[in-house]
Parts: structure tokens; C-alpha cells; sequence
């Protein structure tokens, strides 16, 4: 088992996991959203399958343009959208086609209607009207889409727009993996659950819910389970119990070096730890592990802070990889302004959570809404918030200065 070692370390030994994928299944489609694609969707035609019109207007052949132009055309008929039969359109003829509609035979060009005027039966082009080229309010065979085509890709989470291309490609059901089953174990005498009377001395439980609530965005299927309290053999027994039920185990709390810190012992006798401590802040007591070659375990500091930010920023690359979520810009990183000093007082790397905002274009960060950046104020996470990566060993920043930033939301959604 590594120990304390550096943060990008630890991002690398997670990355370079090989996590086999999860298993998939299928789901209605309205029952997809949010889910993770577990095949490629392929188009089985082509979109349009026939050349359309994009406007109403008339249609008629470029050969006729100076007909047109000069003496007008013969209106023929009206092109309904939905019309099965595609319309025969002859020379020095025009015929009223509307958006949607399948271009009639020998017809590659459309006139929109408010350039024209009828004039006893013929149809004439208003004075300076623009005119069109050839296909030109035209949709094309394919041009949404060719046979064949790999629209969706294996890996891609199901977005309302997803839900709409698949419904045209009338898919009722949609592959899709499986939920990744999360179990949250959190604990110490000192933790209460919510609804429980007030103790004096005793902390309302928060690690367990704020996680779960990130997870559930992730899309995981999670199990929240009894608070634990301080006694090994209970807390072997919770996490025996725990690990038997669950692709990844997180436990909170019990993680650093007090004497009733029974978590990190019980993790370390009935998993393969793999690391133990990271140079970071918040988040150095982190650990992660092994359980039979089938569950992930993290163990995550106490502090609300330190355990929201370890779990986003741990946690979500092995949840991902179990869906085979593409790993480019895995914790995306911006630039931004910093309009005040930042003093350094420890050398480990520090994902310092900052107010946001966005000015002229340009993100700007700093600290006014932000109470004392300890580990335990959660109420720094909320409103418009971000993380600056201040990176290990570095030295003062100054105001106006420019700074990697994560944003919360490229955390909590992917």
C-alpha cells in the first residue's frame, strides 16, 4: 500500500485502473434519461429519406428560372407535407409545396411564397425578390443523417436531446448499463441522523446524504446504511455486510489517527488497499481499495468538505469507468482572474473552494460569500461556487492574477 502520496499520483493510479464494464440492459425510453448508453446507436436509414422542402414556398426546375423571371409559371397542384406519392412537376409548371414536404420530380429549386404573387393562374416573383439558388431551402437526402452513421456513442449519458434523436429513430427500448450499486456507511458516536432528537455534544449526520444526492446525479443506485458507531467488530461486520451488496463501498469518518478511528483499520485487514493518504486539502486522510477484485472501496475523511471533494474528484473516475464514460477532460480545468491575494500557509495541493461569477465573458473568483475555509463549513459549497487547483509546493498568488479552477458542476455532472 502506497502512502501519502502526491494528488496527481493518485488521480493516475485510479485512471490507470482496468475496471471491466458493468453489465447493460434495456429500458423504455422514457425511462432512459440520464441513464449511460451501453452500445453505439446506429442510423438504419438515411434522414430525410427524400428531398424536402425546408420552407413553403414553390417548387420548380432551375431550367425554368427565366420562364420564371419573365412570363411566370403555371401553378399545377398543391404538395402536402405527408403525402406519400411524390408529385410530377413539368415544364414551365411550379406546384405549392409546403415545409416538409417531399420535392416533387424534376424540381431543385424552392421560391418562398412571400416572394411571389399570383397573377391570372401564373405565378410571378415579386419585384426585388431574392432568388434562390439551386437547392437551396433544400433539405437533401441524408442531411441529418446517412445509413449507417454512429449518431450515439457507447459511453454518452441520455440528455433530453438524446431522447428526442431516439425517438425519431423510434427506439422503445434503449440499451443501457446497469446502475452501479453505491453503498454509503458513515458513522462515529458523535453523528446523529436527521430527525433524531438533539444530543448534546453530537453532530447531525451530513456525509451520508450529500453523498448520495451526488451519486443519484451520477445516476448510481444507492444504499445509505445505518450510522456506525465506534466499535471494531461492529464496524467489521456493517462493512462485510456493506461490500456483499455493492460495486463501490464509500465509508466516511474513522479515516486519520484517533484512537476510536476503527474505519481505516477495519478497511486496510479486509481490503487491498491500494493507497493510503494523499498530499492534499481537504482530503489527505483519503484511502482507496480492493475487495476480492469486484469492489471498489474509498475510504473518505469525516469533514463534510473534505468528503464531498475526495468523492467527486476519486470516486467519479472508477464510477465512470465502470459505464465507460470517455475520460477526456475528466476534471475539466478553466482559467480564472483571481481578484484577491491568496496566501499559501501549506504546501500540499489544495482544491481551495471559491466563489464564481462571470464577467464580461471571463470567469473571476475569490472569497467574499466564503466563511473560514475549514473542512466542516458546507454552506461554503453552496451558491455559485468552484474549486481553485492550487497545485503541491507552490507560493503566493496575488490579485488579478490567473488561476486553474474546476468547476462544481463538471463534477457532478458528466
Amino acid at each position: 500500500m502506497k502512502q501519502n502520496i502526491s494528488f496527481e499520483e493518485s488521480l493516475e493510479l485510479l485512471r490507470s485502473l482496468e475496471i471491466p464494464e458493468i453489465g447493460s440492459e434495456k429500458v423504455f425510453l422514457s425511462d432512459s434519461l440520464n441513464r449511460v448508453l451501453a452500445q453505439d446507436i446506429v442510423a438504419s436509414e438515411n434522414m430525410p429519406m427524400h428531398c424536402t422542402s425546408a420552407m413553403d414556398g414553390y417548387a420548380f426546375s432551375s431550367k425554368d428560372l427565366s420562364l420564371f423571371q419573365t412570363q411566370g409559371l403555371k401553378i399545377s397542384g398543391v404538395n402536402k407535407a405527408g403525402e406519400l406519392e411524390i408529385p410530377q412537376c413539368n415544364q414551365g409548371e411550379c406546384i405549392k409545396t409546403f415545409t416538409g414536404s417531399k420535392m416533387p420530380e424534376g424540381c431543385d429549386m424552392l421560391i418562398l411564397v412571400e416572394h411571389t404573387q399570383e397573377e391570372e393562374g401564373r405565378l410571378k416573383i415579386l419585384p426585388n425578390s431574392p432568388i434562390p439558388s439551386p437547392n437551396q431551402w433544400i433539405r437533401q437526402i441524408g442531411e441529418n443523417y446517412k445509413k449507417g452513421e454512429v449518431l450515439l456513442k457507447k459511453g454518452m449519458k441520455i440528455t433530453p436531446f438524446e431522447i428526442g434523436l431516439l425517438a425519431e429513430l423510434n427506439y422503445v427500448f434503449v440499451p443501457v448499463f446497469i446502475r452501479p450499486k453505491l453503498a454509503i456507511l458513515s458513522g462515529g458516536d458523535e453523528i446523529m441522523e436527521i430527525g433524531e432528537e438533539k444530543r448534546d455534544n453530537a453532530i447531525r449526520s451530513v456525509n451520508n446524504h450529500l453523498l448520495k444526492a451526488i451519486a443519484q446525479i451520477w445516476g448510481a443506485e444507492v444504499h445509505l446504511f445505518p450510522l456506525m458507531q465506534d466499535c471494531k467488530e461492529e464496524i467489521r461486520k456493517q462493512v462485510l455486510g456493506a461490500l456483499r451488496s455493492c460495486d463501490i463501498l464509500i465509508t466516511t469518518g474513522g479515516a486519520s489517527k484517533g484512537d476510536f478511528d476503527y474505519v481505516q483499520e477495519v478497511l486496510q485487514e479486509e481490503c487491498d488497499m491500494c493507497f493510503k493518504g494523499v498530499r492534499m486539502k481537504p482530503g489527505k486522510p483519503v484511502g482507496f481499495g480492493i475487495y476480492k477484485d469486484r469492489t471498489y472501496v474509498f475510504g473518505l475523511p469525516g469533514f463534510p468538505n473534505s468528503c464531498a471533494v475526495t468523492f467527486m474528484l476519486f470516486v467519479r473516475i472508477v464510477f465512470t469507468k465502470m459505464l465507460k464514460v470517455s475520460f477526456d477532460a475528466l476534471i475539466p480545468s478553466f482559467k480564472a482572474r483571481l481578484i484577491e491575494d491568496i496566501v499559501r500557509a501549506d504546501q500540499r495541493a489544495e482544491l481551495r473552494i471559491c466563489d464564481l461569477k462571470l464577467n464580461e465573458g471571463r470567469y473571476e473568483v475569490g472569497f467574499w460569500n466564503k466563511k473560514t475555509l475549514q473542512s466542516s463549513v458546507i454552506n461554503n459549497f453552496c451558491n455559485s461556487s468552484a474549486l481553485i487547483y492550487l497545485k503541491e509546493n507552490g507560493s503566493d498568488l496575488q490579485a488579478g492574477e490567473e488561476v486553474d479552477i474546476i468547476l462544481l458542476s463538471h463534477l457532478l455532472y458528466f
